[in-house]
């Protein structure tokens, strides 16, 4: 993007400037400030598509979002400015959990024949606070889980924090619907959490029993991107109490 600036009829060097684009994936009504290089330069509510700001270009650019009025950011990010536009979009709903800048398509509804998932780590009190969650096919619902089955595995997902979308097949060839089961396990030790109470009611070392489109999770649905919480359940036999990974649907769209 250039604007070119004349003096006494003498065509000057362009000037280079960047437009800062940052739609919102939610409309929560928020009202938020932006900030470019620790200046704020745009207030917005998020009922409205957009930042859209445009400024004189340089080769990289600090960006900084906050609740209207408050000092601290609710997310920042520095980029380098390759081309006249820099967009980011940014998802926040804070009933949802939301608060981060998304990759295109990362919001897309999946097609009729499948499923989509974003896993949620809130199961506190549980390890490093840090989890992988594994996913395995489970469609004779026998409660394990087999390397052969092994779909896919979400590593690192920090406590509080979401994962990526991830889109799965909703049925087979023959249109059994898929049924989906979860290991979660502490991304630093590898300890599943339900590994303690496996072995002191002598489980198989495979059992898994948490699924995310059946049981709690039931209302999980093709077609649809479903937001999976991962949530403590305390169990208490009498003798021991067992913080064991459980799931809800936290939100669909």
């Amino acid at each position: 993007m250039h604007l070119l600036s004349c003096k006494k009829g003498t065509v000057l060097e362009g000037e280079k400037f960047v437009e800062v684009y940052i739609p919102f994936v939610f409309k929560a009504g928020d009202t938020l400030d932006l900030y470019l290089d620790g200046k704020l330069v745009q207030t917005q509510t998020t009922n409205r598509s957009s930042f859209n700001v445009v400024m004189k270009q340089k080769e990289q650019l600090n960006i900084s979002i906050h609740k209207t009025g408050v000092a601290v950011a609710l997310i920042d990010t520095t980029v380098a400015v390759k081309t006249d536009r820099v967009s980011l979009s940014y998802a926040y709903d804070p009933t949802l959990g939301f608060n981060r800048f998304v990759n295109p398509g990362d919001f897309d509804r999946p097609s009729a024949d499948s499923i989509a998932f974003i896993f949620a780590n809130k199961y506190t009190n549980f390890g490093s606070g840090r989890i992988n969650v594994t996913i395995y096919r489970n469609n004779s619902k026998d409660y394990t889980a087999n390397p052969a089955d092994s779909v896919t595995i979400i590593k690192d997902i920090a406590l509080g924090a979401m994962s990526e979308k991830i889109v799965l097949p909703a049925k087979t060839a023959d249109g059994t619907k898929n049924l989906y089961i979860i290991i979660v396990r502490d991304a630093v030790n590898g300890i599943d959490g339900y590994q303690e109470y496996t072995t002191d009611y002598g489980m198989p070392a495979n059992s898994a029993y948490t699924f995310i489109n059946d049981d709690n999770a039931a209302s999980a649905a093709s077609g649809l991107i479903n937001g999976i919480a991962i949530v403590p359940f305390i169990y208490d036999s009498g003798s021991k109490i067992y913080n064991l990974p459980d799931v809800s649907v936290a939100f669909q769209f």
